[in-house]
């Protein structure tokens, strides 16, 4: 009787493995798609008004209390893709500039993140959102594993 019941437990959970090797293999396939798209040009962008600190803040304060994702870092696709998409999904309910999206993203990363992110903006004031998208995926989501992850499945 415990063999059986342990038969079906190893069972589970090859059926259970299989399914998170599909998702993975399924979420590749989308992030290689969209890097294979000719990129669409950026919209045009608004004319920036000059915030004080008191509007940063504001923007800041407002940004949080939807609680955005924090992102730690390391190399995990399916963390990275999911801070990446649900930071967007604030972004839409939220019209911020690009370069504003940037510093609110930014400021919910931690740990090693935090710190990738401190070495590069110290060379990329005013990036935009496209821009930091971009050193993002290279750096949290490098071609070499998306590449392995694609011949793997």
């Amino acid at each position: 009787m415990d063999n059986a019941r342990s038969d079906d437990t190893a069972g589970s959970s090859d059926a259970r493995m299989n399914r998170m090797e599909q998702m993975l293999a399924t979420l590749t396939e989308v992030v290689m798609q969209r890097q294979r798209q000719q990129p669409l040009p950026p919209p045009p962008l608004p004319v920036q008004v000059e915030m004080g600190n008191s509007d940063i803040i504001t923007m800041t304060q407002k940004f949080m209390k939807m609680k955005p994702p924090t992102f730690l870092g390391g190399i995990e696709p399916l963390k990275t893709e999911t801070w990446l998409l649900e930071t967007e999904k604030l972004f839409e309910v939220f019209p911020y500039f690009e370069v504003q999206k940037v510093l609110l993203a930014t400021y919910t990363l931690k740990d090693e993140a935090r710190r990738w992110w401190l070495l590069v903006r110290s060379g990329n004031e005013n990036m935009t959102w496209t821009q930091f998208n971009t050193v993002f995926y290279d750096k949290y989501f490098p071609q070499c594993f998306r590449d392995r992850k694609v011949s793997e499945f």
